[in-house]
């Protein structure tokens, strides 16, 4: 089952505009997850019980 959906994943990003869609998305979330680092830290966020 591995096998077959590393071969779709594959076969999907053949096609160049599936690349972009993913280099687009993983921008996006770096992006994102930078900004949120900025801006406060983890133990802000998550007080101790």
């Amino acid at each position: 089952m591995r096998k077959f959906l590393g071969m779709a994943v594959a076969n999907w990003l053949r096609k160049p505009e599936n690349q972009e869609k993913v280099k687009r998305t993983a921008k996006r979330f770096w992006q994102k997850r930078q900004s949120g680092k900025q801006t406060t830290s983890r133990h802000d966020q998550n007080p101790p019980r």
